[in-house]
């Protein structure tokens, strides 16, 4: 009899099977456990093209005493979410997500394989907030964004808190969600890390 299935099982069939096509697109970055806000928070799996989409896995062996403030930190930056969910927590979670998160249900197929079943639709979130966003930048990418907008090198000195905030204000928000989706996917540090099998 096979045991719970857990998150890494849930995670090696999303790659496997949901995002298969994305991870071989040049113009796609999918990523494990990209930090939000310093790190306050993690999406298990982003998937950066022209939007940011966040995958937040509850498998049999989670609990969803984190979901609720998970819910929260996504929408200030994702543009599209799906919960990918076992069924035991399927009725609990359900109630706690906003309308434009998706669903993805998670079983055992009779073979002993994951299954995944998509539930519910994404929807585009309009609420994502300039400030969290800019802060998934690394401080030379703020830099040259702002040096890039015309500000003055005595601006590009500030603290980097600051610079979130002056390059927030500086351009509007779809501008901004552009600029960081292209900065994230240019960074070749990540182009290393080892994809699951």
């Amino acid at each position: 009899m096979a045991g719970l299935i857990g998150d890494l099982d849930v995670r090696r069939a999303v790659h496997a099977r949901m995002l298969r096509f994305a991870r071989d697109r040049q113009d796609t970055l999918v990523i494990d456990e990209l930090g939000l806000d310093h790190g306050a928070c993690r999406i298990d799996i982003a998937v950066i093209n022209g939007h940011i989409r966040g995958l937040e896995i509850k498998s049999e062996a989670d609990t969803l005493s984190r979901l609720p403030n998970q819910i929260a930190a996504y929408g200030t930056v994702v543009d599209k979410a799906s919960l990918i969910v076992a069924e035991r927590h399927l009725v609990a979670a359900s109630t706690m997500l906003p309308a434009w998160w998706g669903i993805v249900l998670v079983s055992r197929a009779k073979n002993g394989q994951v299954a995944l079943k998509r539930l519910r639709e994404e929807r585009v979130n309009r609420n994502t907030d300039a400030l969290t966003l800019a802060r998934l930048l690394w401080r030379p990418e703020i830099v040259q964004m702002l040096r890039d907008l015309g500000h003055p090198e005595r601006t590009l000195r500030a603290p980097r808190d600051e610079l979130y905030g002056v390059l927030a204000l500086s351009l509007p928000r779809r501008a901004l969600g552009q600029r960081v989706r292209a900065a994230l996917k240019s960074r070749e540090s990540w182009r290393d890390r080892p994809r699951p099998q």
